[in-house]
């Protein structure tokens, strides 16, 4: 397993953290946001609703992951390395339904970019939960 030492190559783990809980929170709001609206061109399916739902639970596990990293308490980050572990596979599955229903190319390339950014995110992360002390399961 990959373990960073810092984020962004110069910022702790921890700091790195809570700016990643911060962004993580925004971004899933802009996602929301531009999945309700262009998904299923505006009226999304069930697929889109499941994620929509997903992504209030993933908020939910944000706001734990900043309590965590501000009071160093790796059980409240379990929580946030478990849904985004969760969360990369129903991107993915997301983007297949949405190639297969070929939605507008942009929004494609949106859920590219969360994807990547958000296994980013979780890595640095699961390496701040690994070195605070939380039990490794990977």
């Amino acid at each position: 397993m990959i373990y960073l030492q810092f984020c962004c190559f110069c910022v702790d783990l921890r700091i790195g953290s809570i700016i990643i809980g911060v962004l993580d929170f925004i971004l899933d709001i802009i996602a929301t946001i531009f999945i309700a609206i262009f998904g299923e061109s505006g009226i999304p399916d069930l697929c889109h609703k499941l994620f929509l739902v997903f992504m209030i639970i993933h908020m939910i596990s944000i706001i734990f992951l900043i309590i965590g990293a501000i009071k160093l308490r790796p059980k409240y980050m379990l929580c946030y390395v478990l849904v985004s572990l969760i969360k990369l596979p129903l991107m993915i599955i997301l983007l297949i339904a949405d190639i297969i229903l070929r939605i507008w190319y942009p929004v494609l390339l949106f859920y590219i970019i969360m994807f990547v950014v958000g296994l980013y995110f979780w890595l640095v992360v699961y390496s701040f939960y690994a070195a605070v002390g939380g039990q490794i399961f990977m």
